[in-house]
C-alpha cells in the first residue's frame, strides 16, 4: 500500500467521565520512526491498545495499513508486531524456545524467506542475547526480559514494530545499543517504528516524527528539530539591559533579564537585524548575541506547561 502505514483522526477514548484521548490525530509514514512521548498516565499505552485491536475507541478513528484494527485484527497482525511493557514471558522455555513457540503460531512467513530457526536466531543475536539463547527466561534480569520482547516481535520481521517504553529497565549501554537495533530495522529492512517512550532523552536524535501527549491532549505533532526551534532563544547582550528591555516592551516584545546585561527573547519574535536597529535608535549598542537551542526535554517541558496554564485558565473562566 501507498500512504501511511498508520492513521488516526480525532481519535478518542472515555474510561468513565475521564477522557484518556482527545481528538488526537497523526500519521505515521513508511519507513520512519515515529516516537510517542508524555508522562505516566498521558494516554500513549491507550492509544496503542486502540491501534492493536485490544480496545475500540470512543470515537474518531484509527487505521492500521488501512485497516480498522478492532474488526480485521488478525490481517493487521500479518505485519504488524505489538511489544507492550511489562514484558509477558513464559519463564519455564529458553529464550530459543520461546520465540520460536510464539512463531509458529504466526500465520505469515518471514519477510526475508529464511526459515524459522535462522530466523529465530537472527533475532536473538540482534538484540545481544545469542549466548543466552539456551538459557531459562526465568533466569533474565529485567533488561535481559525487554531484549527478548523485543526480539520475539522480529520474528517474523514486521513491516510496522509498535514498542511500549522498550528501554525500560536497560542501562545506558543497553539503550544505545538498541538504539542502534532500531536504526537498521529501519535503514536495512525497512521496518516502520512507532515507539513509546515517557524518557524524552531516549526519542531525541531517533525519532524522524514525535507526537506529544498530556493528559490524553496532544501538546506537540511534527519533527523534533521543528520543536527545539520554536522554542529558541535570542540572547542579546548590551550595555544597558534596562534600558533595551524599555525599548523592546514599547515594541510589544517580552525581553527578560539573563543577568550579565543579557537580555533574552524568543528565537523568530523578531530578526536579529532588527532587534539590534531597535537598539541604536535607542542609542545602545548591541556587543554580543547568541541563539540558545533547548534540550528536547526542556522545550517539551515548557510546551507542557503552557498547555498546562491554559487548560487551568480555562476552567477558571468556565467556573
Amino acid at each position: 500500500m501507498t500512504g501511511p502505514l498508520v492513521e488516526v483522526r480525532a481519535l478518542r477514548r472515555m474510561f468513565g467521565s475521564r477522557e484518556a484521548l482527545a481528538e488526537v490525530s497523526f500519521d505515521v509514514q513508511p519507513g520512519t520512526i515515529f516516537g510517542l512521548a508524555g508522562a505516566n498516565g498521558s494516554g500513549k499505552t491507550t492509544l496503542l491498545k486502540i491501534l492493536a485491536g485490544f480496545i475500540a475507541p470512543s470515537g474518531g478513528a484509527a487505521r492500521v495499513f488501512g485497516l480498522d484494527p478492532r474488526r480485521r485484527r488478525a490481517e493487521v497482525m500479518r505485519d504488524a508486531r505489538f511489544a507492550f511493557a511489562p514484558p509477558a514471558l513464559y519463564e519455564s522455555l529458553t529464550a530459543r524456545e520461546h520465540i520460536a513457540l510464539l512463531a509458529s503460531l504466526g500465520a505469515a512467513p518471514d519477510r526475508g524467506g529464511r526459515s524459522r530457526a535462522v530466523a529465530v536466531a537472527a533475532a536473538l543475536d540482534e538484540v545481544g542475547l545469542a549466548d543466552r539463547a539456551d538459557d531459562r527466561v526465568g533466569t533474565f534480569s529485567f533488561g535481559m526480559r525487554q531484549r527478548l520482547v523485543l526480539a520475539q516481535a522480529l520474528v517474523p520481521t514486521p513491516r510496522l514494530l509498535v514498542l511500549d517504553e522498550p528501554t525500560d529497565g536497560l542501562d545506558p549501554l543497553a539503550v544505545l545499543e538498541l538504539r542502534g537495533v532500531l536504526r537498521r530495522l529501519r535503514d536495512e529492512r525497512g521496518v516502520t517504528i512507532l515507539l513509546s517512550s515517557h524518557l524524552l532523552v531516549e526519542l531525541d536524535e531517533l525519532v524522524d516524527e514525535l507526537l506529544v501527549l498530556d493528559e490524553g491532549q496532544t501538546i506537540y505533532c511534527g519533527p523534533p528539530a521543528r520543536l527545539l526551534d520554536g522554542e529558541a532563544r535570542l540572547v542579546l547582550v548590551m550595555d544597558d539591559a534596562a534600558r533595551a528591555a524599555q525599548l523592546f516592551t514599547r515594541r510589544g516584545l517580552a525581553a527578560q533579564s539573563a543577568g550579565d546585561g543579557a537580555l533574552v527573547l524568543g528565537d523568530g519574535s523578531l530578526p536579529l537585524a532588527e532587534a539590534a536597529e531597535i537598539l541604536r535608535a535607542g542609542g545602545l549598542e548591541l556587543l554580543e548575541y547568541r541563539v540558545e537551542r533547548p534540550t528536547l526535554e526542556r522545550a517539551l517541558i515548557a510546551r507542557m506547561q503552557r498547555a498546562r496554564d491554559a487548560r487551568a485558565n480555562g476552567k477558571q473562566e468556565r467556573a
